[in-house]
C-alpha cells in the first residue's frame, strides 16, 4: 500500500467526502476500510476518513474483483459535504438516497434528490456538491462507450440493415435530455434492480451485468422517445423551436428544485431560462400543469417532509432551510396539504437514524 499525492483535478466526482487525508492506491483499485471491502473505477482515490466507497451494507461486495466492466460501471459513496468537479466523463445515470446533491453543467443547475435521477450526455463537464445534513449516498452507472449507439442503432435500423453493417459501424449519437427526472415506470425499476445487485452479497456476474444495462440503456432511450412526442405537442410551428423551448422551461424547473432553500422570483427562474417572465409563465403551465410558485411549493413541501423524517433538527430550522418565511405560514400549508401539522407528521413517520442524528444545525443552514 503507497500513499501517493494526486493532483486535485483528477479527484473523483460523485463520491462524497468530509475533509481530505493523504490519498491511497492500490493496483487491483480493492482495498480493505474499516473493516470492510471498497473498489472504485477511474483511478479514483480516498478523500475522507468519514466516507465508506462502494460498499454493501452487509459488508462485503457484490463486485467480482477480477472484472474490469464491473470496475468501471459501479461508484457509489457516503457523506455530508463535497465538492468535485470533472471536464467530462462517459455517460452515466446519477441518483442519491437520503438527501440531495447538487449539479451544474453548462447553464443548468440540478439537484438530484431520492426522488429522481439524472442522466449526463458522454462528455459532458460538470461539477457535483454535497452539503447536507444527513449522510448522502451516492449511486452512479458509468456506460462503456459506444453501447447507446449500440443501442439506439437497434431501435432505428431494420434488422437487414443490421446484418449488413458491421457491430462496430456507428453512424449516430445517442443524446439524452439533461434534466431531473422523477422516479418512473419504465427507467427507475431497472435502476433499482442493478443497486440492489450492487449491495447485495452475491457476485454479480459480467454476462447478467451486461444484459442489464443494454435493458437499461433501451428504457432510457424509449423514455425520450416518449418525451419528444410530447414535446411535440409544444405551441411553436418548427421542431427544432418546441425542443428548445422545452428545454428552456426544463431549466426553469432543475433551477427552482435546486434553489428552494432561496426566496425565488418569477423573473429570477426567467433569467435563468432564458425567457421573459409572461412567456415562462404560460409555457411553464402547459407542459407541467402548474405554475413555477406551485410547483417550488411543492418541493418545499417534500423536503421538508424528508427532514421531518430523517432528522431531529427543530421544525422551524426545517421551515426556514426549505424557503418558508415564518413557522405560521409553513405550518398551515403543511397542514393543509398534508392532513396534519409538522411535528404531527415527524410522529408518526419520523425515523431518524444514529448516522443523521448527530448533525449541527450549522449544516443545514445555507446547503444547497
Amino acid at each position: 500500500m503507497i500513499a501517493v499525492a494526486w493532483p486535485p483535478v483528477c479527484k473523483p466526482p460523485d463520491l462524497p467526502a468530509l475533509r481530505p487525508v493523504p490519498f491511497v492506491a492500490l493496483p487491483m483499485r480493492r482495498i480493505a476500510f474499516r473493516s470492510r471491502v471498497i473498489a472504485y473505477p477511474f483511478h479514483a482515490w480516498i478523500l475522507a476518513t468519514d466516507i465508506i466507497l462502494n460498499v454493501s451494507y452487509h459488508g462485503i461486495l457484490a463486485l467480482d474483483p477480477l472484472s474490469s466492466l464491473q470496475r468501471s460501471v459501479f461508484m457509489s459513496g457516503r457523506g455530508f459535504s463535497y465538492f468535485a468537479e470533472t471536464p467530462g466523463l462517459p455517460l452515466s445515470l446519477k441518483c442519491m438516497a437520503n438527501g440531495r446533491a447538487l449539479y451544474k453543467f453548462g447553464r443548468a443547475e440540478v439537484a438530484v434528490d431520492d426522488g429522481g435521477y439524472l442522466i449526463l450526455n458522454d462528455r459532458q463537464p460538470y461539477s457535483i456538491e454535497i452539503a447536507s445534513p444527513t449522510q448522502v449516498e451516492t449511486f452512479v452507472l458509468w456506460f462503456p462507450d459506444g453501447w447507446a449507439e449500440e443501442v439506439l442503432r437497434g431501435f432505428n435500423e431494420t434488422p437487414e440493415m443490421l446484418l449488413a453493417k458491421s457491430p462496430d459501424e456507428s453512424g449516430m449519437r445517442a443524446s439524452f435530455f439533461e434534466r431531473y427526472t422523477p422516479h418512473d415506470r419504465i427507467v427507475s425499476p431497472k435502476v433499482h434492480a442493478l443497486r440492489a445487485a450492487f449491495k447485495s452479497e452475491e457476485l454479480i456476474q459480467d454476462g447478467w451485468l451486461e444484459e442489464k444495462l443494454r435493458e437499461l440503456l433501451a428504457s432510457m432511450l424509449s423514455s425520450q422517445r416518449s418525451l419528444r412526442r410530447k414535446i411535440g405537442n409544444l405551441p411553436a410551428v418548427r421542431a427544432s423551436t418546441r425542443e428548445e423551448l422545452w428545454r428552456r422551461v426544463s431549466r426553469a424547473r432543475d433551477y427552482l428544485h435546486a434553489h428552494l432553500a432561496a426566496p425565488v422570483s418569477l423573473s429570477e427562474v426567467a433569467a435563468a431560462a432564458c425567457l421573459s417572465p409572461f412567456h415562462l409563465l404560460r409555457v411553464f403551465q402547459a407542459v407541467f400543469h402548474q405554475t413555477p410558485h406551485q410547483y417550488l411549493n411543492n418541493c418545499r413541501l417534500d423536503r421538508a417532509k424528508f427532514l421531518l423524517e430523517k432528522t431531529r433538527i427543530p421544525v422551524t430550522a426545517i421551515c426556514l432551510e426549505c424557503g418558508f418565511t415564518s413557522l405560521g405560514s409553513f405550518s398551515a400549508l403543511f397542514h393543509k396539504r398534508c392532513g396534519m401539522s409538522p411535528r404531527a407528521w415527524r410522529k408518526r413517520r419520523g425515523m431518524a437514524t444514529e448516522e443523521n442524528s448527530n448533525i449541527r444545525e450549522v449544516y443545514l443552514m445555507g446547503a444547497t
